[in-house]
C-alpha cells in the first residue's frame, strides 16, 4: 500500500508539473503574441516609412560555405510608392526599385537592363518585401507558435528575442524594442527547398539541396515612421545606356537575397 502511494504521488508530481509547464507555455505565448499585436499595429498605422540595414546570407553545403552581405535602403509612402536600393557589401548599387504608383522601374546595373513594368497594388514586390514594407499583419496571420525567449543587444538597444514558428514549419527569431523591429533571423534547411513529384527519383540536385542550410539575418540600423517625403523622391530617369524592357508582369527578374 505504501509502495502504491509512492507511485500515486509520483504520478501527481508529474502531472502537475507537465500542467504548470503548460500554462507558463501558454502565458509566454500570450505575452509574445500581445508584443507582436502592438508591432504590427504600429507598422500598420505608419503611413510612411524609412529603412536601413544589412541583409547577411550564409549557405551551407557539404562542400562550401558562403556568405552574402547586402545592404539596403527603402522610403516607402503606401499604398505603393517607394524608392529601394540595394548594394554589396563595396558599395555598389545591385538592384534599384523606384514605384511612382502606377508604375515600377526595375534597374538592374550588371545588366544594364531597366524592367518597367505596373506598380504593385501595396509594398515592395520582393521575397520578403511585405516584411521590409510594414506588412507584418500578413506575417503573423501565418504564425502557429510564439515565445519570448530573452533579451539581447541590437546596435546600442535592448530588445526582447521572440521565437515564432510559421504554419509551414519556418522557425524565426525576432528582435522588437519600443513596438519595433530592429532583427531577423530565419534559417532553413534545404529539405524544404525540394519540391518534387511522387514517385520520381531523386535527382543529384535535390539530394545535394537536402543538405543545404540557410540562415538569414535582416538587421535594421535605422527605422524612422512617417518621415518628410516628396513626390521627386519617387521619380526615375534610366541612365544612359541602360535597355528599358516593359512587361506586364510585377516578378522580380531573378532571385533576390530577401528573407522569405
Amino acid at each position: 500500500m505504501e509502495a502504491m502511494a509512492m507511485r500515486s504521488a509520483g504520478w501527481l508530481l508529474f502531472l502537475l508539473g507537465t500542467m504548470a509547464s503548460l500554462l507558463w507555455t501558454q502565458q509566454k505565448d500570450g505575452a509574445a503574441r500581445k508584443l507582436l499585436e502592438a508591432l504590427a499595429q504600429r507598422y500598420e498605422q505608419a503611413k510612411a516609412l524609412q529603412l536601413e540595414g544589412t541583409i547577411t546570407t550564409v549557405t551551407k553545403s557539404p562542400s562550401a560555405e558562403t556568405k552574402v552581405v547586402t545592404t539596403f535602403s527603402l522610403i516607402l509612402q503606401k499604398p505603393n510608392r517607394f524608392r529601394m536600393a540595394l548594394r554589396d557589401s563595396q558599395g555598389r548599387l545591385q538592384q534599384l526599385l523606384v514605384s511612382d504608383g502606377k508604375t515600377l522601374f526595375w534597374e538592374v546595373p550588371a545588366m544594364k537592363q531597366v524592367l518597367k513594368r505596373p506598380a504593385p497594388p501595396t509594398g515592395v514586390p520582393l521575397p520578403g518585401g511585405g516584411m521590409l514594407s510594414g506588412a507584418l499583419r500578413e506575417q503573423l496571420a501565418k504564425i502557429k507558435e510564439a515565445q519570448i525567449t530573452g533579451e539581447g543587444t541590437v546596435g546600442n538597444r535592448r530588445a526582447k528575442v521572440v521565437k515564432v514558428v510559421a504554419d509551414d514549419g519556418t522557425t524565426a527569431l525576432l528582435w522588437v524594442a519600443g513596438n519595433t523591429l530592429w532583427q531577423t533571423k530565419v534559417s532553413i534547411q534545404g529539405t524544404r527547398l525540394v519540391r518534387r513529384s511522387p514517385g520520381n527519383q531523386p535527382t543529384p540536385f535535390e539530394e545535394a539541396m537536402k543538405q543545404t542550410s540557410i540562415t538569414q539575418v535582416v538587421n535594421f540600423t535605422k527605422v524612422i515612421f512617417n518621415p518628410p517625403v516628396t513626390s521627386s523622391l519617387f521619380a526615375y530617369k534610366p541612365p544612359a545606356g541602360f535597355k528599358v524592357v516593359e512587361q506586364e508582369t510585377a516578378a522580380p527578374p531573378s532571385p533576390s537575397p530577401l528573407p522569405r
